[in-house]
């Protein structure tokens, strides 16, 4: 079997098994043909040859994260070529990396964040308003965060509070809960909607081509509201904001299991790197699956 074919019948395998996104999909495949490229082709290659290869993306000065992103591609990649017998044995059982360079993410405190949302006690934008409070409320992604519909907003009926039903990292679903500050911010933004937009599928619409407001646009707002209340720009973004959800919850005492599940986080050594910031006893904070219904908006 021909590499190509053998690559197209390991793509068919992340589309059914692993739920990859499109994003993650196509970087699992220049990862792998980059190897290939390496290897001019071919797949029987020895423990030796990969430990080669990682030796030659030191030496392009490839930064640790990148190494680290395309070891695990080819994991599974070799791993698929074993299963099919298509390989005689798997170079990268023995293969293994830590990640020394990895840096801790940068957080906002609570003061810092506070500021953040004292903007809007001068300025009205309950547009903005309503996605920072659900951004650092729910500890969204970005890409959550824009591409959320109105449907998403639903109601516990246990607990008598507003959810987000999130569709995540390789459409996982996850139920996070809203604050009534966040609650209270979207209501008054969808009050403020003009009615012709109030039908849309999108909770922020916008003109752009995906019918929402983008990632780059909202990014974009969010580092001028960082500037007009005195915060290093440098020092803000969208992911930044998720950082700080998760490190101030953990500080008042939080859990890490529950902070994994509350990020969308698949493993919780993704999770643990957020215990630099509170070594506090913790405490169980979402449990158990929600009886739910839509809320009418």
């Amino acid at each position: 079997m021909d590499v190509i074919a053998i690559i197209d019948r390991f793509e068919e395998m992340l589309i059914s098994e692993r739920n990859l996104s499109l994003r993650s999909l196509n970087s699992y495949k220049a990862d792998i043909k980059e190897l290939l490229e390496y290897t001019k082709n071919e797949i029987n290659v020895s423990k030796r040859k990969i430990e080669n290869y990682i030796e030659h993306l030191n030496s392009k000065k490839a930064r640790q994260s990148s190494i680290m992103r395309k070891m695990s591609a080819l994991r599974q990649f070799f791993l698929f070529l074993s299963e099919e017998k298509l390989i005689n044995q798997n170079p990268m059982l023995e293969i293994k990396l830590k990640n020394k360079n990895k840096p801790l993410p940068k957080v906002l405190s609570e003061q810092e964040t506070k500021l953040l949302l004292s903007y809007f006690e001068k300025k009205s934008n309950p547009k903005l308003q309503a996605m920072l409070h659900i951004l650092y409320g729910a500890g969204l992604r970005v890409s959550e965060l824009v591409t959320l519909t109105k449907d998403a907003i639903i109601y516990d009926e246990n607990s008598k509070h507003y959810v987000l039903l999130i569709l995540g990292k390789g459409n996982k679903e996850r139920i996070v809960p809203l604050n009534n500050v966040a609650v209270e911010a979207i209501h008054n933004y969808i009050s403020n909607l003009p009615e012709k937009v109030k039908s849309a599928q999108y909770l922020f619409p916008s003109r752009a081509k995906e019918g929402h407001m983008t990632r780059q646009g909202f990014a974009k707002l969010l580092k001028e509201v960082a500037a007009e209340v005195g915060i290093p720009i440098q020092k803000i973004s969208p992911h930044v904001i998720r950082h700080a959800f998760a490190t101030h919850l953990l500080a008042h005492g939080a859990d890490l299991r529950s902070i994994q599940k509350l990020l969308g986080h698949k493993d919780i050594s993704t999770t643990q790197i957020y215990t630099h910031i509170s070594n506090e006893k913790v405490r169980a904070l979402v449990e158990g699956n929600p009886n739910i219904k839509k809320l009418k908006i």
